[in-house]
Parts: C-alpha cells; structure tokens; sequence
C-alpha cells in the first residue's frame, strides 16, 4: 500500500476545487471539504481490522486490498455518506458524492502502483483479480507504524512526486474555480 500519509495528501489536495462548490459548503464548512476527501482516501487500508479482529487472511474477498478496496464499495460507501450528510440539501448530495467518490477511489488506485504486495481488487464485482499497473514507482508501505517509520525516508521519497502532482492539480483547480466566480461576482 502507499502510506497513509500519501493516501490523504493526495486526495485532499485533489478536493481542493471543491471548496468553491456552493453546493457542497451548504453541508460543510470550506475546512472540512479536503479533510473529508483524506480521510476517505485513507479509509480502506480499515480493512486491516477484520484480518486482526476476525482473522480474515490476506488474500481473500474480505482481506487487505480486497473487497474494501475496490471502487464499487467506495463509491457505494461515499454514495450512503453524501446521502446522509447532504440529506436535508438534495442540490449538495451528487456533487457530495463525486466529491468523496474521487477521493476515496485515489487510495485503490495509488496502491495498484505501489511495489508489493497481492495487487487491489480493481474490477470488483466484475473480477476479484487482484491487479497492479505496469508501471509501480511507490515503494509499499509497510501496515504497521513502527516497521512505516523504519523505512519511512525510502517510502515517502517515491510517493513525493505524487503529492506535488495532487497539489499541483488541485490548486490550479481551485484557482481556476475561483477566479470563474469572482468574475461571476459569485465570490463569497
């Protein structure tokens, strides 16, 4: 898996244009918005749980990088959350939704292009195939925080390029959607 770090870095920095959706600041403060989309993106590495708690192992439906990871639950997942978030502003629930969507579906995609690992279970309900990209610069990091902290200078030199790219997108995003409204006189 890419770090954790990564997973939120890059998400957030992407849900950065969304702050000037009036739509989705109707159901959270501006603040809230890239906050909510790291969190989301970091959100299926959970699935470690129900190998510590139930013993699921690894390479299972239900195990790491499976079932939990696959774009069809998460967008399901934000899809439930929008619903429930924006449930007294219907305007605000689809962009909610694609908002969250995109997030969370960086995390399976990141880690298709990591190094290690079993593979993430992309094509979910249509395979249960565990895939990588060809092309895997992002050095896997390790589950636990201790062995992450080991090795924490080698992960995140391969996974820095990926945040200046998020960052980069997502400013320019935000510029570009802030500087429409402005000129719209829509700017508040």
């Amino acid at each position: 898996m890419a770090s954790a770090i990564t997973h939120f870095v890059v998400a957030a920095a992407l849900a950065l244009p969304a702050i000037e959706s009036r739509a989705i600041r109707e159901v959270l403060p501006r603040w809230a918005i890239p906050v909510s989309g790291g969190l989301l993106a970091v959100a299926p590495d959970l699935d470690i749980a129900t190998r510590r708690l139930f013993g699921v192992p690894y390479g299972t439906l239900f195990g790491h990088r499976g079932f939990f990871h696959s774009p069809f639950f998460l967008i399901l997942l934000t899809g439930i959350l929008a619903a429930v978030v924006a449930r007294r502003v219907p305007r605000a629930m689809g962009w909610l939704w694609l908002l969250w969507a995109g997030c969370a579906v960086t995390h399976p995609l990141l880690d298709a292009l990591t190094d290690g690992g079993d593979g993430v279970m992309l094509l979910f309900p249509f395979s249960e195939e565990r895939l990588f990209f060809s092309w895997r610069p992002i050095h896997v990091s390790p589950l636990g925080m201790v062995r992450f902290f080991g090795r924490a200078g080698y992960i995140l030199r391969s996974e820095i390029p990926f945040w200046m790219a998020a960052l980069a997108v997502g400013l320019a995003g935000w510029w570009i959607a802030h500087a429409a409204h402005a000129s719209d006189g829509t700017a508040n």
